[in-house]
């Protein structure tokens, strides 16, 4: 019986109990009746709230899995994600993609742009084979930058009460840097552009970001306009110059230490080549101690920074604040692939590209010893 038809029988009932001349038999007979509508009654109210629970726990299934998948296809939309990240190495490879990465690369429109996951690959192996890029300021914008920095500082003077004062000398030097482009290619065989996408990974980050980055180190230190060589050095201002030829003492530390403004000692580190380092660091003191504290890792106090790239042919033993130097990577490492230019020995070339400019900002936090011998 259905509910309405329970309501329905239930209201003849008491259309019926009410009625005059009703004998206690058939009363009797009624409220039977009506019990066994009632718990009829209970069974399908019980059996619609079930059903109603049922429902709203299967709406409630069917948004999470619409959030679920809502969320994965944002997901592999995005040029951070890891379905971005595979689908572009598998086509800088040449292979076929899945569905997944089609979609996934279709849907991230990024115009082949490098994942983020790659590129901090390539940034974290530059700053680790380019000592110079941990040290330096580095930023990355787009395009030429130009920024002032402080150039000449008076220090304040003493006034007279009610005398006028003249305004002080004090300068600003603008800093221009431009995009230096860098290229490294690299041919790959078409067994090897097969491998893993990890084992890929790892090749063209080492390979272009590696080689790459031990260009621009060379550049910050040797370029002959940017570079930190290109500083104007002059004997007893900020170079120490050593003739001898028994080699660098204590006392030509110390001379170089004493060039160095004391405002620049608390982030000052020493620069220099590993055969330089070699030889400095077993210098003893007047009282003859080792000058470099191999715990500490410091000369003289200050940290040292072993480069390749700085010349050998001087001996040149830097001390500076690295941070003044500033450098703009103006464009991060591009990657692009070409099979037709390997076509007949069966290589896929690929081409590492970076736009970058640096230049010492400030030059008074940089002094040098060099020697003739």
């Amino acid at each position: 019986m259905l509910y309405e038809e329970i309501q329905a029988r239930k209201a003849e009932i008491k259309t019926e109990m009410d009625s005059e001349g009703i004998t206690e038999e058939r009363l009797a007979e009624l409220e039977t009746e009506v019990e066994a509508l009632n718990t009829e009654e209970r069974a399908i109210l019980k059996a619609a709230e079930e059903r109603k629970a049922l429902e709203a726990k299967v709406i409630s299934t069917k948004t999470e899995e619409i959030e679920i998948l809502k969320t994965e296809e944002e997901k592999s939309m995005d040029i951070n994600s890891l379905e971005y990240r595979n689908a572009w190495l598998a086509k800088l490879q040449g292979k076929k993609l899945t569905e997944e990465q089609e979609r996934a690369y279709a849907a991230a429109d990024a115009a082949n742009a490098i994942p983020t996951i790659v590129a901090d690959k390539m940034l974290e192996k530059m700053k680790k084979v380019a000592p110079m890029l941990s040290e330096i300021t580095l930023m990355q914008v787009p395009g030429n930058l130009k920024f002032v920095v402080e150039g000449t500082r008076n220090a304040a003077s003493k006034h007279t009460e009610n005398s006028a004062i003249s305004a002080a000398a004090d300068t600003i030097v603008t800093v221009t840097l431009g995009a230096i482009e860098f290229m490294k290619i690299i041919g790959i065989s078409k067994t090897a552009a097969a491998m893993s996408a990890d084992a890929f990974e790892d090749y063209i980050v080492n390979m272009l970001a590696g080689d790459i980055a031990r260009a621009i180190d060379d550049y910050v230190i040797n370029d002959s306009s940017n570079g930190i060589v290109a500083i104007t050095y002059t004997t007893g201002t900020n170079q120490v110059l050593q003739t001898a030829t028994a080699g660098y003492g204590y006392a030509d530390i110390m001379d170089l230490i004493g060039l160095l403004p004391a405002a620049y000692d608390a982030e000052a580190k020493f620069l220099c080549n590993k055969k330089t380092f070699q030889k400095v660091k077993s210098i003893l003191d007047t009282a003859k101690r080792p000058i470099f504290d191999p715990a500490e890792k410091t000369l003289c106090g200050y940290p040292v920074l072993v480069d390749d790239y700085v010349t050998t042919s001087n001996n040149a033993l830097y001390l500076g604040r690295w941070t003044d130097v500033v450098g703009n990577l103006s464009i991060p490492i591009e990657v692009e692939s070409d099979a037709s230019s390997g076509f007949t020995a069966g290589t896929i070339n690929y081409r590492g590209f970076a736009a970058f400019d640096s230049k010492p900002a400030k030059v008074d936090g940089i002094v040098r010893l060099v020697t003739t011998v």
